[in-house]
């Protein structure tokens, strides 16, 4: 019982459903799709208006370092929206900008279950077309692949040499941390010493002008792992959310250090993490949470099977554990067709629901599991969510031949692979919360500006003005919900992830559904430049994204 075929198709569109040999023609037609563009303007003089570009330094997380398509790599350092603002900044008194050389060739994401390093992903469209052909033995999910990678190495630049201290995988109290370098090996690799912290370090560089972006990690984390670390802050934990004093204690370090030397900057907000493709792309492909196909023979067995459990709501009930709301909430039920899988929810109003008293047994001994399918928040809109990392595992078997074991049916889809509602409204609720707290620690210092990232992924997404006060978005950004998505360029309409065919080489985002391309790093740049040059009486000039890369989607390994 396969998970659903066509899953990644929200990668690379429904039009790719045609013979492989098409593929010549498939690359003429991406050749096609890029217009033609206008010849070049003489561009005003740049200036650097009240701002100081001198030395120009960046503090952040992976969003600042360059990590996309699951690495860091070179290409992808080279790409980074901090590199870009220094390329227009040198046209403006701008220094040199300088970041790690901590990683060669196709970069270093992660470590294999045989200790060998993982370098960057990408989408083999020529895998992609075999399994939507229909090839035997070629699953969709094999599409999305992983080059080898390269072992992380010490920098030749540490401490004030450097300008990027972009650390993947940092959130804010991290970047307080000395030592930090000890948990993080991205960071380990160059830091100015053992005991040092990424503040500290960042400081040393006395720029005269910042970028700092941090704080998405303090509430990703939590989500990439379906929140199943729960939602006490544990600062060992990073899959645990960051409670609000440390935020603010951490955040009010980081501006102080910083803006020391009288260095001016400006500070990114956090995203609506939860819209990202990371988080949607399941679940947006298939047109719901419906993903397990079943026949009639089988929803009546799988039935059968849950008939005991569903028995147990009704004792609940009886027992006044539950009430009837609660009990439809659980009850499982499958047909024939497409059905929500069977999940785990701790956030259960009524957990672990004793039902000993209801078959005259000791109390503690009938225990009713938290239960329930995937479902549709009828107020809100939101559905339990299925991280990217869900792909194949889902209607997949625990125990390959044992058709109960089937994961999201027999087996309860594993928590960490599921976003339920309660979550998500907690993930809004906290990075509501983080945004918050950087307007104000902003708004406080003359010398820093807020650069509002919410309008930017409003746009992009398609969000409608209520989804976007939903997500706890900015009046701005819900103004820029157009319910359109995707972003128009020089006549190309940029998205987040293709829909169709000819979107795919317009997507912004990376092969990891989490982080930007450098299409998406150029959008995320001339935000940045357009708060510069209205704060700062500037006139740095923008980057047209189109000159960029796109996502990494060649046939066959790059």
């Amino acid at each position: 019982m396969k998970f659903l075929k066509y899953t990644l198709l929200l990668f690379l569109g429904t039009s790719f459903m045609f013979s492989c040999d098409e593929e010549d023609d498939l690359i003429d037609q991406r050749l096609a799709l890029v217009p033609d563009q206008p010849d070049p303007v003489t561009p005003p003089n740049p200036m650097s208006g009240n701002a100081d570009f001198t030395n120009y330094v960046a503090i952040g997380n992976s969003l600042t370092a360059g990590f996309a398509d699951a690495a860091l790599f070179p290409l992808g350092q080279l790409n980074s929206f901090p590199v870009i603002l220094s390329e227009q900044f040198s046209a403006a008194g701008g220094g040199s900008f300088v970041f790690p050389d901590i990683v060669s060739g196709d970069g270093f994401g992660s470590i294999d279950e045989e200790g060998n390093p993982v370098g960057r992903s990408f989408i083999d469209l020529a895998v992609a077309l075999q399994a939507i052909a229909g090839v035997e033995g070629v699953a969709v999910e094999d599409a999305i692949q992983n080059l080898p990678g390269s072992p992380l190495t010490l920098s030749s630049n540490t401490g004030m040499d450097l300008n990027n201290f972009g650390v993947p995988g940092a959130r804010i109290v991290d970047a307080v941390t000395p030592g930090y370098g000890a948990f993080n090996p991205f960071y380990g690799a160059f830091q100015s010493s053992p005991m040092a912290s990424m503040i500290g370090d960042a400081a040393s560089a006395n720029g005269t002008f910042f970028t700092a972006w941090l704080g998405s990690n303090d509430i990703l984390g939590y989500a990439i792992n379906g929140g199943a670390s729960g939602e006490a802050f544990n600062p060992m934990d990073p899959g645990t959310s960051t409670d609000v004093p440390t935020f603010v204690s951490a955040l009010t370090d980081v501006l102080n250090d910083l803006s020391a030397n009288g260095a001016s900057g400006v500070i990114l907000n956090i995203p609506p993490i939860t819209i990202i493709p990371f988080f949607q792309t399941v679940t947006q492909l298939s047109g719901g949470i419906d993903l397990i196909p079943l026949d009639q023979v089988t929803a009546d067995a799988v039935n059968a099977g849950f008939a005991e459990y569903n028995q147990g709501l009704g004792a609940a009930l009886q027992l006044e554990l539950i009430d009837q709301a609660e009990l439809e909430r659980r009850t499982i039920n499958f047909s024939a067709g497409n059905n929500p899988p069977v999940i785990t929810d701790e956030n259960s109003i009524t957990q672990n629901l004793d039902i000993s008293a209801a078959f005259m047994a000791p109390a503690g001994t009938v225990i009713l599991p938290n239960l329930r399918q995937a479902s549709i928040d009828p107020t809100t809109g939101l559905s339990d969510l299925f991280p990217l990392t869900a792909l194949g595992t889902i209607g997949s078997e625990a125990i390959p031949g044992d058709l109960t074991s089937t994961i999201g049916v027999g087996v309860p889809v594993p928590d960490s692979l599921t976003l339920t509602i309660a979550e998500q409204v907690f993930c809004i609720t906290q990075y509501a919360t983080y945004n918050g707290i950087i307007a104000q620690q902003v708004a406080a210092r003359p010398n820093l500006f807020l650069v509002d990232v919410g309008p930017l992924f409003a746009d992009v997404f398609g969000l409608s003005a209520a989804a976007a006060a939903g997500l706890g978005l900015s009046p701005e950004a819900q103004a820029a919900a157009d319910g359109v998505l995707g972003t128009e360029v020089s006549g190309v309409n940029l998205v987040p992830l293709s829909l169709s065919q000819e979107e795919l080489y317009n997507s912004i985002w990376s092969t990891d559904g989490i982080h930007a391309n450098p299409r998406g790093n150029a959008l995320i740049a001339n935000e940045i430049i357009a708060v510069i040059n209205e704060a700062f009486e500037a006139s740095i000039q923008t980057v047209n994204p189109l000159d960029f890369p796109g996502v990494n989607a060649p046939f066959g390994a790059p």
